[in-house]
């Protein structure tokens, strides 16, 4: 008859447990407080193991419950940290401003045949430093006003705004597209459905001819 599995476990095997004996020797008080120790550790609830030995036999262990030792090198496992593992996680981590540089402003292409000096007008350099626009908002902002005004092309992008920049020989703005949104969004000097075709609003206007160049 094949053997029940609780009587495969422990019914069966052998086990070997040690009761151990104190002899206390000192006068009565101390006698007594070591009795009142012994009796309160007896009281306490005995945890049993089971270990299995290699040849298949159980070796059963007791464990009081206060023992911290035993029961923290059964229940829990050693971790060890990896020092590859930290390294490796520390050269993942990018230092600020070393990632892969991208240019904003791929995609932008200078605008061949364009006249910045159109006959009986300003040239497009003169009229900028007479307007002398403070920073590149402004700077889009006259260069805008130029292109649809004086010389009158009715389609301006931001491929004409650059090729205006590098006529005037002014620094493009790293990110010309978004100079140009954001003009729109927070100035409200141009206006635009399609990048492509940027005009100047009544504010903006206003702006290039009553108020830039005037401090001069």
């Amino acid at each position: 008859m094949a053997r029940r599995n609780s009587e495969s476990a422990f019914g069966t095997d052998k086990a070997k447990v040690r009761v151990f004996f104190a002899e206390v020797e000192a006068n009565n008080e101390s006698v007594q407080e070591a009795l009142k120790t012994m009796v309160s550790a007896m009281s306490r609830p005995v945890r049993v193991i089971s270990e299995l030995r290699s040849n298949g036999g159980a070796a059963l262990l007791t464990q009081e419950a206060g023992a911290e030792e035993l029961d923290e090198a059964i229940e829990q496992p050693q971790v060890t940290e990896d020092p590859d593992d930290y390294s490796a996680a520390s050269s993942a981590r990018k230092t600020r401003g070393t990632g892969k540089k991208i240019d904003r402003n791929a995609g932008i292409e200078l605008v061949p045949d364009m006249d910045f000096r159109p006959s009986g007008k300003q040239t497009f350099k003169d009229f900028l430093e007479e307007k002398n626009p403070a920073n590149d908002l402004e700077t889009v902002l006259v260069a805008v006003y130029y292109l649809r005004h004086l010389m009158v092309i009715t389609k301006v992008g931001p491929d004409h705004v650059m090729t205006a920049f590098k006529e005037a020989g002014k620094a493009i703005p790293v990110d010309l597209k978004q100079t140009i949104r954001n003009i729109k969004k927070s100035k409200a000097w141009l206006n635009f459905t399609d990048i492509k075709d940027v005009r100047t609003t009544t504010q903006g206007d206003n702006f290039v001819e009553h108020n830039l160049g005037k401090s001069e």
